[in-house]
């Protein structure tokens, strides 16, 4: 499962606002660095997610493609499925 960047934002947030709220620096510090390492994940997230638009247009065309193929009458409906036999 991938984590989105949108996640990683909230998870960020949280992590600042925990670290606002800290009265001990060690914790607050370790709140930081969770803060930073949720941006780094933020950011590879990012990176996946508009990669993936080539591949979703790739789908929205494949789907048109066979909406097509089904108005006209191609779509293979009439035929019966392998190992049915009609009598």
């Amino acid at each position: 499962m991938r984590v989105t960047e949108k996640f990683c934002r909230e998870q960020e947030s949280l992590q600042i606002a925990k670290a606002a709220s800290e009265t001990l620096s060690n914790r607050r510090d370790i709140a930081l660095s969770a803060a930073k390492a949720w941006d780094t994940a933020a950011q590879l997230a990012h990176k996946q997610e508009t990669k993936g638009e080539p591949l979703d247009k790739l789908d929205a065309a494949i789907t048109r493609e066979f909406a097509d193929e089904a108005a006209a009458g191609l779509d293979g409906e009439d035929e019966a499925p392998e190992g049915d036999e009609q009598l």
